[in-house]
């Protein structure tokens, strides 16, 4: 028979062992949350897709057809998306999509990887940076844009007929899949910071005028821009999406770089602007503060003029002629058969 002892000395060290335990276990599953998940996805059949892929999150895809996002956090552990099933998590979560189970099945598998290389792994393409810790839902926002459609050779509709955008200027090559559309039906502007995708602006209309402004979830603004060309002399910059497009429309793209922050400007935009200006070719010779002509757009001049006071290259304002237009105001007054101009704002 066994020997029960129930002095008190005896109890409180029975509890502080329940709470070392549960302390223990909390300590281990936080360290398997720090596992290299992009490492342990190669052990499991999985191959990095590098064409997307960035510094602020991996894609990845084995045979079987699926297909995931994996991102890190700022508390420098590893999260991932499934674009197939619309799941995700941590690499438990992970192990436990693969192999079902739970999660003492999940802690089992993790000890005997514990994130070493001894476990056969597909061949991945070397990549020329590490995965960055993002303070964005970078799997989330990727997987958003990922499920989204290209727009077509007639461009989309509301940029079309609403905000009288050409199709051609939208289907510009320097504007290649910097336009999508969502399932439900919103033009889509993605948002990058220097690690790569980080947001995606949404706008949208219908016939009464009324329109639908919007941000994705999980995302942070950085900035909409055109693709880089060794040729860009200009760098334009203007508030929204619309506005750069508009402006396109107006005066070409030819030597010009675009860019466009969604509003106003944030701190985290204020350094991928100043990426961006270092990124310009040598040969660039000045920045266009395409804003509105107003007094809102006159102090986001005036704000981007204090912060590039260092800048290499002249910094001219380019407002629209009309007194209060935007961008879009000013190509929609050119416009012979003028498009319903949007009248509401719907945040």
């Amino acid at each position: 028979m066994p020997k029960w002892i129930t002095s008190n000395a005896n109890l409180i060290e029975s509890s502080k062992t329940r709470y070392d335990s549960k302390m223990d276990r909390q300590q281990e599953l936080q360290r398997f949350k720090k596992l290299d998940l992009q490492l342990y996805a190669e052990s499991r059949g999985f191959v990095v897709d590098r064409r997307l892929s960035s510094r602020s999150s991996v894609v990845m895809r084995r045979s079987s057809g699926d297909k995931i996002g994996i991102a890190k956090t700022t508390a420098n552990t590893f999260v991932y998306y499934n674009y197939k099933t619309d799941e995700g998590g941590s690499i438990i979560d992970f192990v436990i999509a693969l192999d079902g189970g739970n999660l003492g099945t999940a802690r089992r598998t993790l000890r005997g990887y514990s994130g070493s290389n001894s476990m056969p792994r597909t061949t991945s393409p070397a990549f020329p940076f590490e995965l960055q810790p993002s303070k964005h839902d970078a799997s989330r926002v990727l997987a958003t844009w990922m499920k989204a459609k290209s727009i077509p050779s007639t461009g989309h509709p509301y940029l079309t007929k609403h905000r009288g955008i050409p199709a051609e200027v939208q289907n510009d090559p320097i504007f290649r899949d910097r336009i999508r559309i969502c399932e439900r039906g919103n033009a889509m502007f993605p948002h990058f910071n220097q690690s790569g995708l980080c947001g995606i602006e949404l706008k949208n209309g219908n016939e009464s005028g009324t329109t639908f402004t919007g941000f994705s979830p999980g995302g942070m603004k950085g900035l909409a821009c055109s693709r880089p060309r060794d040729t860009d002399v200009e760098m334009v910059l203007c508030e929204t999406a619309v506005d750069l497009y508009s402006l396109a429309a107006i005066e070409g793209t030819q030597n010009r770089r675009f860019f466009s922050t969604a509003g106003q400007f944030s701190s985290h935009q204020a350094e991928c602007l100043r990426s961006a200006v270092n990124n310009m070719p040598e040969g660039a010779k000045r920045i266009l503060l395409a804003f509105d002509n107003d007094d809102a757009g006159r102090q986001m001049a005036s704000r981007i003029r204090d912060l590039l006071s260092e800048c290499r290259l002249e910094i001219v304002d380019h407002f629209p002629r009309g007194d209060g237009n935007d961008w879009n105001d000013e190509l929609l007054s050119q416009s012979p058969q003028r498009p319903t101009a949007p009248q509401a704002n719907l945040l």
